[in-house]
This record gives C-alpha cells, structure tokens and sequence, in this order.
C-alpha cells in the first residue's frame, strides 16, 4: 500500500510528461489533456483549433465554430485515479462564441503517516476548476480569446484555491488550408497549501493544415514554465465521415530509459499516442485515446460529442 502511495505522489507532481525535472509547480491537473481526440494527434492541436477541445489548447479557435458544441470526457488513470471533464460552446451571431467547462479529479486514497511514521489511516485528495471562456472573430481570418478558471485543490481535509487565464489566437493564413495558432495557459498568482509555488504556465505554438476534408494534419511547440521544450505531431484519417484514425507523437529532447522495463516495451513508446473516432447520426461523436507511460501503465480515454 506504502508503494501505491508513493507511486502516486510522484505521478501527480509529474502529471503529463514524466520528466525528471517536472513536478516543480502547483496545480499540475491543470497539465493533463482532456480531448481525447487531440490527445491521440499527440496533443498537436494549437493551430487546428476546430472543435469544443479549444476550450483547453487554444481558445482563440472558439471563434471560427458555427456550430453548438458539448463534450463530456472520463479518462481512466492510474490505479484507481480518474478524472472527468464537461464543456459546451455556444457561437452566436454577432457576439462572438462563449465557452464552459467543468474539470474533477479523483486523486484515489492514500495512506497517511505522522513525522514518527505511525500510520494515521487513508485521507484522499482532489482537485476541480470551473471555467468561463469567450473568443470572438477580430478579421474574418483572425480569431482571439481568453479563458478564465477558478481552481481548487484539497487533500486530507485541507483545501486551496486560485485563478488561472488562458490566452490564444488562431490566424487562418492566405495559404488554403493552413492555420496558425498561440496560446498561454494557466497564466495566474501562486497557488500551495502551506508554501505557494507557480502555476503550470504553459506557451504554445502549432501548426494546423487540412489536405483534405478527412485529414487533418498538425504540429505543436509546447514550452512549460518549469522543463525543456515538447514537441508534438499527430494526424487524422476519416473514412466516409464516419470512421476517424488518429496518431501522434511527443518528444522532450531524449528519449527517457527509465521508462524501458521488461514487459512494458520500449522507451520510445511512452511519447506515442493513437486513437479512434466514430460519428453517429450526423451530431454525435464517440472519441477514444490510448497513451503508454511505461512501467507506470496505459491510460484510457474517452468522450461523447454533440454537435448541434
């Protein structure tokens, strides 16, 4: 149990990436992706933008949907970690296109010990935000928007809670099919229990083009506040609009060896990403992500999407 425990620990300061030097800021649920069709492209999403999924990778992209949008995720994490996540967009004609969202995360339970380690039972842990966004057309080829989250985190008993802005603009270039995208998320004040530390800023930077009406094609720069550079491409096949097959890749700068034990495949694999999509009924949109992360597991993710 003890184990358990410290494996936990360590995931949720490292949350996304499982990098060595990760883990030094607040907040890290505000790390974790929560689209699984962004997160089967490798989270390669900033300059293709085009769904309710703006809403966390780039929430200048709400401004070019026409249509209705709500989405409702659950991933299972590990052990028995699970988050799940609610969002709705809603364009209108003239105004610009407001955004909502509603995340939580079920840390598990764990066991707790005093300074003289004497067990002192199993406490549990948790965190949520709630968010308002709005994004409006600036040019007919110009977007730009802002995010605005309300966090909280409790464990044992104990809570904290803060702000957090996100910003973003996505530009849809002279070139047909290709489209720009920035965005700064989770920009805010300190947040901790006893000692506050940085939120998880992020920067990111990416590339979206569309060949064809069924493929989708995109390449991201992410730049964390606290580690080196990811980069990230992914891509998206639909047949007969139906059927969606999706792949992607994330890449720190080296591949992490710790990661390679036997039985779990090779290191290389934990920056892989896949997954699929099926419409039904013209308005809805049933999504599935699978990640690897070495000896700690897989993950699973999945979402319902109604467009309207």
């Amino acid at each position: 149990m003890r184990k358990r425990s410290i494996v936990i620990a360590l995931f949720l300061a490292c949350s996304a990436g499982l990098y060595a030097d990760q883990g030094t800021t607040a907040a890290a649920f505000l790390k974790l992706d929560n689209s699984p069709r962004a997160q089967a492209m490798g989270d390669a999403f900033t300059g293709v933008a085009d769904d309710v999924s703006a809403l966390q990778y780039n929430v200048g992209g709400l401004g070019f949907i026409t249509q209705k949008q709500f989405i409702l995720i659950h991933t299972v994490w590990f052990l028995d970690m699970f988050y799940d996540y609610g969002a709705v967009v809603w364009p209108t004609e003239h105004l610009g296109t407001i955004g909502f969202s509603l995340f939580y995360l079920n840390g598990g339970t764990f066991d707790g010990y005093d300074t003289n380690f004497n067990s002192t039972g199993q406490f549990t842990a948790s965190s949520l935000y709630g968010s308002l966004a709005y994004s409006h057309k600036i040019l007919d080829f110009l977007t730009a928007g802002l995010n605005i989250k309300m966090l909280q985190e409790t464990i044992a008993g104990s809570s904290t809670s803060g702000v957090a802005v996100d910003l973003g603009a996505l530009y849809k270039t002279p070139i047909p099919k290709l489209s720009l995208g920035v965005s700064f998320n989770n920009l805010g004040p300190s947040l901790g229990f006893s000692e506050a530390f940085s939120l998880p800023v992020n920067t990111r930077f990416g590339i979206g083009y569309k060949p064809q009406d069924n493929v989708v094609l995109g390449m991201d720069y992410i730049q964390p506040i606290e580690t080196y550079g990811i980069w990230s491409v992914g891509g998206e096949y639909g047949y007969r609009d139906t059927l969606f097959v999706r792949m992607g890749y994330k890449y720190q700068g080296s591949i992490d060896v710790n990661q390679t034990y036997a039985g779990y495949g090779p290191a290389v694999a934990s920056g892989l990403n896949m997954g699929l999509g099926l419409k039904l009924y013209k308005i809805y949109y049933a999504d599935y992500a699978y990640s690897p992360y070495g000896f700690l597991g897989t993950t699973h993710h999945f979402s319902l999407t109604v467009k309207f």
